[in-house]
């Protein structure tokens, strides 16, 4: 079977693979797994005010990053490879997961507003490789919720494509 690109097809499995690792970050959260907040994070570096950093979060990690940025680098990876299936899926969520921990979060508190001192409003510790500023369950949380995510994109774009 042949993958072809398709926008439409990506952007519904951006959001169904965004809703799905939210689930997992907000179940990771309520059992006391990890203390990391995406929606404030992600908000923090536009505002100060908690409430307002929430709400943008919440924009930013659904529409923008989750539906849009990485449902179309999905679906674009998944047509270059030729192939969405469960493993392709599994595959491309554990690396995507592996930059983001490796390699992104310990440069935020680099670049974040709320992780340096000196910027109003609330403050976040910095997360460190892995996320781990945020408890030792992160990193599998990280890694899981990823894996969730590749794995939803890759099921919902192979059935609308």
């Amino acid at each position: 079977m042949v993958v072809e690109f398709a926008v439409w097809p990506a952007l519904l499995a951006g959001l169904a693979g965004t809703a799905a690792m939210t689930a997992v970050m907000v179940m990771g959260r309520a059992v006391g797994m990890t203390d990391m907040d995406i929606m404030l994070i992600t908000g923090g570096m536009m505002t100060g005010d908690e409430r307002r950093a929430r709400a943008l979060g919440a924009v930013i990690h659904f529409v923008v990053m989750g539906t849009v940025v990485f449902g179309l680098l999905y679906a674009a990876l998944f047509a270059w490879s030729d192939t969405a299936g469960v493993l392709t899926g599994l595959v491309f969520g554990f690396v995507h997961g592996l930059v983001v921990g490796a390699l992104a979060m310990p440069m935020m508190s680099a670049i974040h507003p709320r992780m340096r001192a000196g910027h109003g409003g609330f403050t976040l510790p910095a997360p460190g490789i892995m996320g781990t500023g945020y408890g030792r369950g992160t990193p599998a949380g990280i890694l899981l919720a990823h894996l969730v995510y590749g794995l939803v994109v890759a099921l919902v774009y192979t059935a609308l494509v």
